[in-house]
């Protein structure tokens, strides 16, 4: 049996494991309600938002890529249908700041596998998702499922 070194093995793992450029938000806290959530830390940040209630059949609500997530917070907070949904257990957030370039691959990945109830309704503050651009793999929120 062949020897190997303790830092070759190390070099191996570290190159076979990739991190994702998402890393979702918040880390290492419970993910807030939607309504009530101070999107003042969003203001003039991109990236990605989702979505979704717990209530008794858990649903993915909405996947976005906004220019500025703290706009496109507060206007889902304004929604009539997130209003309506906020009796089923709550309607959680979680966000990752990527950039607008990378976004749009993340956002359809996302949109395409959960096929969140209401996707297809638009806001102002998200960047409208483009057929043309090529899905990029996203991973969920941590602790979420499709």
């Amino acid at each position: 049996m062949k020897k190997i070194g303790l830092g070759k093995l190390l070099r191996g793992i570290a190159a076979t494991s990739q991190t994702s450029p998402v890393q979702w938000q918040p880390v290492g806290t419970p993910y807030p309600r939607l309504l009530g959530f101070n999107a003042t830390m969003l203001d003039g940040k991109s990236g990605l938002y989702a979505i979704w209630h717990l209530g008794v059949r858990p649903q993915w609500l909405r996947v976005g890529h906004a220019g500025d997530l703290g706009t496109a917070t507060r206007q889902l907070m304004e929604a009539s249908w997130v209003k309506a949904h906020e009796a089923n257990a709550g309607i959680f957030l979680a966000w990752a700041f990527v950039p607008l370039t990378q976004g749009m691959g993340f956002a359809r990945d996302l949109a395409e596998r959960l096929k969140p109830t209401f996707q297809s309704v638009s806001f102002p503050g998200d960047v409208a998702l483009d057929e043309g651009v090529a899905r990029a793999s996203c991973p969920l929120p941590p602790g979420t499922t499709e």
